[in-house]
């Protein structure tokens, strides 16, 4: 409207200059243009000397955790600036809230600090160099928008979910830690004995030490040395274009760090793969030390795959060592998807398919077909909707 007002005084002075004549009138024409160009010239000036910077922490930082941010803009010139805004959408994609915005005067040579405590929401790996400034003159005739940045980011690592059991084949109790028997334990090496507890398996008795103690004991067996865990996560772009939210991507992501943190905390080798545009991302681990690298490549993960699961899979499917469990995790369970598991499993693997839905937006790319008939083939399927508590869907004993 103020626009308007101005651009409709400047007509009428102009077309009575033009029309009309006289001094007085010239006077006011010059005067008012004189009154535009001056806060113009002004801000300008201004715009030129703004300068600003970024301040975060240091130190690893966690979902979850408290956070103060601070923001520096910097005045360079001789010049007051008459109004300042401050905005910074990266707020919102911290903590899932609208930043407020910050207005201020700067006197020439001053500074302005603001320093705001967030509770980080959401991972992910964040460019928060660049703020918005916004200068506006005295008389708010113009409103110029900068980008002021200097070189700062933060990375949000995902917090695992602590996981006591998990299913993944026939099952052969190992202490809390429900594993395939056949692919992790290695039965010639018994790494302690406990009392016998319900759901342990008789096949884990240690019947001579039982009839001595008269009390069941069990057996508890070290991992076998070729125990591996392939973890593939399903980033393949077209399967998320619905996800505006992206909070199917961050459940992908919670999965994962749940399973991973899941075999390192039992000192099992974990590989995982995924992608990144064109190029593939590989983090590997023995054991719970190894964890920090796979979390910082899920605070970086996005959902922009090249390749299809299946064009992913093909090129590394014979590179997997036999006996290995292949966990795939992914927003989609297609008769192709089926087709992988089958495939898997022919080639002395053992395959179990992790899908994560969103029920509420609507979004599920799952055929329960295919579900129906992995079961059937022995091949277990989890599935876990973004509302779903991982801990309770996992540890579930039916997949």
């Amino acid at each position: 409207m103020k626009k308007n007002v101005i651009f409709a005084i400047f007509i009428i002075l102009l077309l009575s200059v033009l029309f009309i004549g006289g001094k007085m009138l010239y006077f006011l024409f010059y005067a008012y243009i004189f009154a535009l160009l001056v806060p113009l010239i002004h801000i300008s000036i201004i715009y030129k000397s703004v300068i600003g910077s970024v301040h975060v922490p240091s130190k690893s930082i966690y979902v979850g955790d408290r956070v103060t941010i601070s923001y520096t803009v910097r005045n360079s010139s001789k010049f007051t600036i008459p109004y300042l805004e401050i905005e910074n959408t990266t707020i919102k994609e911290l903590t899932g809230e609208e930043a407020p915005k910050i207005m201020a005067t700067l006197n020439p040579r001053d500074y302005f600090t603001y320093s705001e405590e967030l509770i980080l929401k959401r991972r992910g790996y964040y460019q928060l160099g660049e703020i918005q400034v916004i200068i506006k003159d005295i008389f708010g005739f113009y409103s110029i928008k900068k980008g002021v940045s200097s070189e700062t980011s933060l990375l949000v690592y995902p917090v695992p979910t602590e996981l006591n059991s998990f299913k993944i084949t026939s099952i052969e109790q190992l202490g809390d830690m429900i594993i395939d028997d056949k692919a992790f334990e290695d039965k010639s090496r018994i790494s302690s004995l406990r009392e016998f507890r319900e759901g342990d398996s008789v096949k884990s008795i240690h019947w001579k030490l039982s009839a001595k103690l008269d009390k069941l004991m069990i057996k508890e067996f070290d991992n076998s040395a070729d125990t591996n865990v392939v973890v593939f996560v399903d980033n393949y772009q077209p399967l998320y274009k619905r996800d505006s939210n992206r909070h199917l991507e961050d459940k992908i992501v919670d999965i994962s760090a749940s399973i991973i943190n899941y075999y390192l905390k039992y000192n099992i080798p974990v590989v995982f793969q995924s992608q990144n545009g064109k190029d593939t991302v590989e983090i590997k681990g023995r054991n719970i030390s190894d964890l920090k690298p796979f979390l910082e490549a899920l605070a970086k993960f996005e959902s922009n795959g090249v390749f299809d699961f299946q064009t992913f899979l093909e090129k590394r499917i014979d590179l997997i060592r036999k006996g290995s469990t292949v966990v795939i995790i992914s927003p989609n369970l297609d008769k192709s998807m089926g087709k992988q598991g089958l495939l898997l499993k022919s080639k002395n693997l053992n395959p179990i398919f992790l899908i994560a839905t969103n029920k509420e937006e609507n979004i599920s790319l799952l055929e329960s077909t295919v579900e129906e008939g992995l079961k059937r083939d022995g091949i277990p399927v989890y599935i876990i909707d973004c509302k779903t508590n991982i801990k309770a869907a996992l540890e579930a004993r039916n997949g």
